[in-house]
């Protein structure tokens, strides 16, 4: 038997064994799912106040088509206004390393900024006040580690001083809860001193870092008797309305909250605010942006769109107070 027919005939099977091996081994690879593993999202609140946001911010992701413990692995911490605990829990999560931090206010933001010093993280934030405390001095292209959505409720105070004027035209005194601890405790008086004295009002304030100090501060207010009552963005006063609100109801003193999710269900007259959920929702567009490889540097930060206007109706009349006509066409709602 000649060698060559011989030789052919190997080469030929190895040449058919060799391509079963391939096609098996490529069917193999191509039928064997590929293992997707999630991103970790690590999020920081200030109070209860911003747990609608995170509800907005995963509406957003999922609107993305992300799915909740499949793509991304969401993990929220909420030091319930506790400023001493937001600093812990900030470090807590840089340590831990996750994909994304999302921190939920000011003082969640600024502790998050402080804890990242080395800015080894990429951080969105959401319902900020004052984006410059952030260290950002170019909203267009903030630079660094961090970008996100900034909320008016500190800019749009002498809006709200405006609107009590406009059911008070006699209004020549408001008095205002504050926390001289709070990151943006400057720029709230600058912007309520500057707000009141266009509106030729006075304004008395009275200082709260915590709980314990809101019934007192209440207590002295209502001896003090002003024409009306503000709060101002801060967790220890947002998050202890009923201390604040009831108080007033019963001493017939109209009052106006910046947090829309809790103003008149919290038992204020009127509220003027950005509501949290379309915020933390905004942000879900950002984060998508960070989650596929831009940096926070780059992405331009954004500001809240809307600013919506509540008011009690039947509270008002309990009070004996009457509601211009002018101030119910503002309402996006009305109560009664």
């Amino acid at each position: 038997m000649s060698k060559k027919p011989f030789v052919i005939s190997i080469l030929v099977l190895l040449v058919i064994v060799a391509g079963a091996s391939f096609y098996i081994l490529n069917n193999k690879i191509v039928s064997e799912p590929k293992v997707t593993v999630p991103k970790r999202v690590s999020i920081l609140l200030a109070s209860d106040l911003q747990l609608v946001a995170v509800d907005g911010l995963k509406e957003g992701l999922k609107e993305f088509g992300y799915i909740e413990g499949k793509d991304v692995v969401i993990d929220v911490k909420n030091p319930k206004g506790d400023r001493d605990l937001t600093k812990t829990m900030a470090a807590e999560i840089v340590a831990s390393k996750p994909d994304l931090v999302v921190s939920v206010s000011t003082s969640a933001s600024s502790a998050i900024k402080d804890a990242d010093k080395e800015a080894a993280l990429p951080v969105v934030f959401a319902d900020v006040g004052n984006f410059k405390e952030l260290g950002i001095e170019n909203i267009q292209h903030p630079g660094g580690f961090m970008t996100g959505v900034v909320v008016d409720n500190v800019p749009a105070a002498p809006k709200r001083m405006e609107i009590l004027k406009t059911l008070l035209p006699g209004m020549k005194r408001v008095g205002i809860l504050v926390n001289n601890k709070h990151v943006s405790y400057n720029e709230i008086l600058k912007t309520h001193e500057d707000g009141a004295k266009k509106l030729g009002l006075k304004i008395t304030w009275y200082n709260v870092t915590k709980k314990e100090e809101v019934s007192p501060a209440m207590v002295k207010f209502i001896a003090d008797k002003p024409d009306a009552f503000m709060t101002t963005s801060e967790a220890t006063i947002s998050g202890n309305a009923p201390l604040i609100a009831p108080v007033l109801r019963k001493a017939k003193i109209p009052s106006i909250d910046f947090n829309f999710e809790r103003g008149v269900s919290s038992g204020y007259l009127m509220v003027y605010g950005v509501g949290r959920f379309d915020t933390g929702k905004q942000a879900a567009r950002i984060i998508d942006k960070v989650l596929k490889g831009e940096k926070p540097g780059n992405i331009p930060v954004e500001f809240a769109s809307s600013l919506k206007f509540e008011i009690n109706a039947a509270m008002a009349e309990e009070m004996g107070i009457k509601i211009p006509e002018s101030l119910l066409l503002q309402a996006n709602k009305v109560y009664r």
